[in-house]
């Protein structure tokens, strides 16, 4: 089932959906969808037509490439930070940050196997991010373990 990645409303109050349908046969791509509520003919002033084109990039996009900070700190009283640019996937607009970050960016946080039993808290923060997900600039997350 396809579900909306968010909305956006014409000049009119109409409302303007753009959805994304991935249930489609294996080969193919998936569908963007866009809808209004009330057949509008479509007319934006500059910014909404930007923020559509915004939800019709990230409703296309499959993996965003993200600059991150990495934060260990273990109980050892050891602490390491770095930076890096990753490739995730990309979040549609509905999801739950906090789950995205734990699936796609917690993978880059520790500090290897000699550290693997020592507990420790992993910090991710993102740094950069293409102009259409810039939503994520400045996410942070956290986890202990």
């Amino acid at each position: 089932m396809s579900t909306p990645i968010t909305s956006t409303a014409t000049r009119s109050g109409s409302r303007v959906i753009v959805s994304r349908d991935d249930r489609v046969l294996p080969g193919h791509e998936p569908l963007i969808i866009v809808l209004t509520d009330n057949c509008d003919v479509l007319t934006f002033a500059p910014p909404t037509a930007a923020a559509l084109g915004n939800l019709l990039i990230r409703a296309s996009t499959d993996v965003v490439e993200l600059d991150i900070k990495v934060s260990n700190s273990y109980a050892t009283g050891e602490s390491f930070t770095r930076t890096m640019t990753v490739d995730a996937a990309a979040p549609r607009d509905d999801a739950d940050l906090d789950d995205w970050a734990y699936e796609q960016l917690f993978p880059h946080t520790g500090e290897g196997p000699q550290y693997a039993t020592v507990e420790g808290v992993y910090e991710v923060e993102v740094l950069r991010a293409p102009d259409a997900f810039s939503h994520l600039v400045s996410f942070r997350a956290s986890s202990a373990g």
